[in-house]
C-alpha cells in the first residue's frame, strides 16, 4: 500500500507542476500555448483561468491528503521501532542487580602495602 501511495504521490506532483506551468504569466493564457484562433474560444480569456485554477486547487488538495496518508501509513508500519538507539542500548545492557556490590558498612582495604 505504501508503494502504491508513493507512486500516486509522484504522479500528482508531476500533474501539479504541469498545471501550474500552463497557467498564464502576464496576460497570456492557455490559448496561446495551443495556438490557433479556435483554441481561444475554448481556452481563451477567463475559461482557461477558471479551469486551471480549479485543477490546481483539486490537485493541491489531493497532494495534501496524500502527504498525510503516507505519513500515517509509514508510522503505522514502523510502530515497532519507536525506541531510540540509546534506549535500545540501555535495554541490552546487563541489569544492575547482576553486578556484585560491596556489603554495606564495610570499607575497602588496600592489601598491597
Amino acid at each position: 500500500m505504501y508503494t502504491f501511495l508513493l507512486i500516486l504521490f509522484v504522479l500528482v506532483c508531476f500533474a501539479l507542476v504541469v498545471v501550474i506551468l500552463l497557467q498564464a504569466g502576464k496576460g497570456q493564457g492557455l490559448a496561446g500555448t495551443f495556438g490557433g484562433p479556435g483554441a481561444g474560444a475554448v481556452f481563451g480569456g477567463r475559461g482557461a483561468a477558471t479551469f486551471l485554477s480549479k485543477s490546481t486547487g483539486i490537485l493541491a488538495t489531493i497532494y495534501l491528503a496524500l502527504c498525510l496518508l503516507i505519513g500515517y501509513v509509514y508510522k503505522s508500519q514502523n510502530e515497532v521501532q519507536r525506541d531510540s538507539l540509546i534506549q535500545q542500548e540501555v535495554q541490552q545492557e546487563a541489569p544492575v542487580s547482576a553486578v556484585p556490590l560491596a556489603p554495606i558498612g564495610t570499607t575497602p582495604t588496600d592489601t598491597t602495602q
